[in-house]
């Protein structure tokens, strides 16, 4: 059966015009729904840009404004939380486990010699596994960003990353037990 809606809807595709005339209340909606999560003002500023831009992209997809409105407030929570994952995941870390507090000499040679022993095993692992345990752990990068960067499949990355992990954690713990 011929469904008209649906070809209206396929051929009508949302024009920059018509982004830019409901853009500031998109970002509006975005600047709210960030604050609601707790934000400072130039977080939830910068949620909305990001928000603005992952839309932009998808503006071709869009049919009309109320299709906008919609995926706007999905992007908005779904990059509030995303941003509350990372930062606090991160804090978590950091605070969980201090290496040393490097208050003696002893401590502050010990550390300085595992860096170096870290550095020198992350130098041995395959190259793209090296590069991309760099750019996840020490870059603190995303891994969609490093497989666009190293143009590679996201599973790929995070199957790669997962291996480095293994390895360098294998590896320590050989060296812990000698």
């Amino acid at each position: 059966m011929f469904n008209l809606q649906l070809v209206v809807r396929i051929i009508s595709v949302m024009t920059q015009e018509e982004f830019t005339y409901v853009a500031s209340e998109v970002r509006a909606k975005a600047v709210s729904i960030a604050a609601k999560f707790g934000y400072s003002t130039d977080d939830s500023e910068d949620i909305a840009q990001d928000v603005m831009l992952r839309l932009w992209s998808l503006h071709e997809q869009l049919s009309d404004a109320t299709h906008l409105n919609a995926s706007a407030i999905i992007t908005a929570k779904r990059a509030c939380i995303d941003r509350w994952r990372t930062t606090h995941q991160y804090k978590e870390i950091d605070d969980a486990m201090p290496l040393t507090d490097e208050t003696t000499p002893h401590d502050q040679l010990e550390y300085a010699e595992l860096e170096q022993w870290l550095d020198k095993q992350i130098d041995s692992l395959p190259s793209t596994a090296g590069m991309i345990l760099r750019m996840r752990q020490l870059e603190r990068r995303e891994l969609n960003e490093i497989a666009g960067i190293l143009g590679i499949k996201q599973s790929s990355v995070s199957t790669l990353l997962t291996r480095a992990r293994s390895e360098l954690q294998n590896k320590l713990l050989r060296r812990n037990q000698l």
